[in-house]
């Protein structure tokens, strides 16, 4: 009965330590390029081809938020999800250069239909930003 009892626990503290061996799911292997450019505004290029790791549900603010971060470039934003909207990056912000300026991005040279706080980035992905004048 003993010996059962010990085999019973020696299993369990083994099965205990299994999923640590496991890769962990909630990372992505990868990393999402961005790049912060102010060219219109005469202020040139911020930040170019920044690499940030990607995780598992990345949005294209979550990535702009790191490489910001990382680089102790300002940003500034409002709402959440779907109405996530960036004011300013690197004390740029809308209106700064008429009614119309402001942030847009693009996700490999393609406009975004979405709000950067529900686009989901993919390995490799080329996020760029832009500071736009019209």
């Amino acid at each position: 009965m003993k010996r059962t009892v010990i085999f019973i626990i020696l299993i369990c503290l083994m099965l205990a330590f299994i999923p640590g061996c496991v890769k962990n799911s909630d990372t992505q292997e990868g990393y999402a390029y961005v790049t912060i450019d102010a060219s219109y505004a005469d202020k040139g290029i911020i930040l170019s081809e920044y690499a940030v790791k990607l995780e598992k549900g990345s949005k294209v603010f979550d990535i702009t938020f790191t490489a910001c971060k990382d680089n102790e470039l300002l940003i500034s934003s409002r709402g959440i999800g779907a109405a996530r909207y960036v004011e300013g990056i690197a004390d740029l912000y809308e209106f700064d250069y008429g009614p119309a300026s402001g942030w847009v991005f693009y996700v490999n040279s393609e406009s975004a239909s979405k709000s950067s706080g529900v686009y989901e980035v993919k390995e490799g992905d080329i996020i760029k930003w832009e500071y736009v004048i019209e």
